[in-house]
């Protein structure tokens, strides 16, 4: 049987968005928007609006060329309860899933418009779909790891 790697990057995505719901459920609301006393932090609502924010746009606009809007900065000022947070995911588990799912492995080949500010394309060849996607990968588990750090800064015990 074969296994196409869109179908695999979805499965290590959707396990990266269900870490950070398991992360987050158990969190009062007031520590879900609370400020760490430590400069340059972000809420965990804020973190975990970014995280799919981000993955949004590498994936769903990147790779499966759909239109969404996105405001970057207002997401680091992100407030709001679990159940938004755990709908806005599961919305964009099932619209990944429609793009990765079907999608072929020769696509992962193409060119993407990515942003000109993204430091990591190489320098000698265009940002192609699956440089998005692993830049997706990436940036959502370092996100899960702050996440993971701010409920341990919060006084929350570690979620395993």
């Amino acid at each position: 049987m074969s296994v196409s790697e869109g179908a695999c990057f979805a499965h290590i995505l959707e396990r990266l968005s269900r870490d950070v719901l398991f992360q987050l459920e158990d969190v009062p609301e007031a520590d879900l928007n609370r400020h760490l006393e430590l400069p340059e932090t972000n809420t965990l609502f804020a973190l975990a609006t970014h995280l799919v924010g981000a993955a949004e746009y590498w994936v769903l606009v990147l790779v499966g060329q759909r239109q969404i809007a996105r405001d970057r900065a207002a997401e680091f000022q992100a407030r709001g309860d679990f159940t938004a947070l755990k709908e806005r995911y599961e919305r964009w588990l099932q619209a990944m899933h429609e793009v990765l799912d079907t999608l072929p492995d020769a696509r992962l080949q193409e060119p993407v418009s990515g942003p000109t500010t993204y430091r990591y394309a190489p320098a000698d060849r265009p940002l192609i779909a699956r440089d998005a996607l692993l830049h997706a990968v990436e940036h959502s588990a370092l996100h899960l790891g702050h996440i993971q750090l701010t409920r341990q800064l919060l006084g929350l015990p570690p979620r395993a």
